[in-house]
């Protein structure tokens, strides 16, 4: 019978490991692996399931968070880009040898091909980093707006602005107008995003 890992067992290993592999650092306590290059601070988080159960099944996922200090210490606030590693039904199965290693090798690659080319990008050359980040790869990246304005300057986001608004659906639009007439009761109204980015600050 194939032996089964229990959940802090497997767990530990995919983290531990994908951060000696990329040379970030561990934090365990927080199931984090960042790396940092001046204000921007590149972090990859682990979740588990909370169906999880040692020794019969260990689930889990993860996501890439670019993080800009200068923007505060919430979340909802500082992150300026975003990738979720996930298989197709959410969650990858790491329960055994097997899986554990077939997991490993995808997110290995994906974090390595994401997160750390993305790094060591920055890492040479920031704003020529922010640039390629914006121009391919804006969507799979979900790209904040606002602080690719502060790298490159507002000019260079007026074209995506303008894309975005015009594929509003009518019902958005006119969603839009009542936000400039002082109506808040949208989600997007009162959280930063990059339509709301661009209504504020009347790039379009």
């Amino acid at each position: 019978m194939e032996y089964h890992f229990s959940v802090e067992e497997a767990t530990d290993m995919l983290m531990s490991g994908l951060a000696e592999d990329t040379g970030w650092k561990y934090l365990k306590s927080q199931r984090v692996i960042k790396q940092t290059v001046d204000k921007l601070v590149f972090e990859i988080h682990f979740f588990s399931s909370k169906w999880n159960e040692s020794y019969k099944s260990v689930e889990v996922n993860a996501d890439f968070r670019l993080v800009n200090k200068d923007y505060g210490k919430l979340p909802v606030n500082n992150i300026v880009a975003t990738i979720a590693y996930q298989p197709d039904q959410y969650w990858y199965d790491i329960s055994t040898e097997e899986k554990f290693e077939s997991v490993y090798a995808d997110l290995r690659q994906r974090i390595f091909g994401t997160a750390v080319s993305l790094y060591q990008a920055f890492e040479k050359d920031p704003a020529e980093a922010t640039r390629r980040m914006f121009e391919e790869h804006f969507d799979e990246y979900n790209v904040h707006l606002d602080y690719v304005a502060d790298m490159l300057g507002v000019d260079s986001i007026r074209a995506k602005a303008s894309e975005i608004y015009q594929n509003l659906s009518e019902e958005m639009k006119k969603q839009v107008a009542d936000y400039k007439q002082g109506v808040r009761n949208k989600t997007w109204m009162n959280n930063r995003c990059n339509l709301k980015y661009i209504i504020d600050n009347n790039i379009i």
